[in-house]
């Protein structure tokens, strides 16, 4: 039984094309004409093809090849092996051109808003038949969607700096302490971590970034930073906030309009951690990206320049 598996295994597909041939052009010299090969080529394969079944597939004695039950069983199987191979190569082609006129973004929650969109308006009227996706999602996992290849381009803060990411754009976005306008943080030119740990803290659950930052810089200290509330929305962390219930740890692009109607105050952190974050603009290493990608990660650091750079 095991060694008619193998046999199975070691099929090859030229010797069952050689087989398939003969019966479709009605012989082995026709078919070896076909190939351009000489005619006991053909023969010698068809032959060890059938050591290797340990079963017969043509007829002997017969000038114009006849198929035996096997043969036909072998030849129906190549036709639908070919058959199966054109679905899905012209399936890939499908893919490939689908994939041709869409360029994925995933985006870090609170990243892409309404102004940005606007800033774009000129990259969206020099490709009309450009579709772009964009796939918001928490910093670590728009890193996972990028490095998986489920998206072409990645706006986030602060990835890993061992992720398999290329860095196309950064600009520094320090993580700062947000607070209402009244909270007593608000009145200091910058925070220590240690008067951080004493807060009442709104932050989001450890699967995520800021999370993540928070304990790299607490690591040594004989204090900890935790949150009192835990959420994973960032409109409620910000609701919170701006009711003065609690304070949170951000970055300033996700909270500029807040900031600059006065709704709330970011404040910096006394941390080398903290301070020298980045948003960046990123592709998976070793990614091909088309022109049009290119382009769109061109008009995308430009916006976020200009959005972040906005009085």
């Amino acid at each position: 039984m095991e060694a008619s598996i193998n046999a199975a295994l070691a099929l090859n597909d030229n010797q069952i094309r050689y087989l398939f041939l003969s019966h479709q052009l009605g012989s082995m010299r026709a078919a070896a004409d076909h190939l351009g090969i000489a005619p006991s080529s053909v023969s010698r394969q068809i032959n060890q093809l059938e050591s290797i079944l340990g079963i017969e597939l043509v007829e002997c004695g017969t000038h114009r090849i006849r198929l035996t039950t096997a043969g036909q069983a072998a030849v129906d199987y190549y036709r639908n092996r070919a058959s199966e191979h054109e679905a899905f190569l012209n399936h890939l082609n499908e893919l490939r051109n689908e994939q041709m006129g869409k360029t994925i973004i995933a985006i870090g929650e609170g990243i892409f808003s309404a102004p940005l969109i606007g800033m774009l308006d000129e990259f969206f009227k020099q490709h009309p038949g450009q579709h772009t996706e964009i796939v918001t999602a928490h910093t670590l996992e728009v890193q996972r969607i990028v490095t998986d290849d489920r998206a072409h381009i990645g706006v986030l803060f602060s990835p890993h700096d061992n992720a398999p990411l290329c860095r196309q754009f950064g600009i520094a976005q320090p993580l700062k302490a947000i607070v209402h306008p009244d909270h007593p943080f608000a009145r200091q030119a910058s925070i220590s971590l240690e008067q951080l740990s004493t807060a009442h803290l709104v932050l989001p659950g450890q699967g995520y970034r800021v999370r993540e930052l928070i304990d790299q810089a607490c690591r040594g200290k004989s204090f900890s930073i935790t949150s009192a509330i835990t959420v994973n929305s960032l409109q409620v962390m910000l609701d919170l906030v701006q009711a003065n219930r609690a304070i949170t740890l951000l970055a300033e692009v996700l909270v500029t309009a807040q900031l600059r109607a006065g709704q709330l105050v970011a404040v910096a952190v006394d941390c080398p951690e903290m301070a020298s974050t980045e948003l960046q603009i990123v592709c998976r290493r070793g990614r091909k990206l088309s022109a049009i990608d290119f382009d769109l990660m061109r008009h995308l650091s430009h916006a976020l320049n200009q959005l972040l750079r906005t009085p």
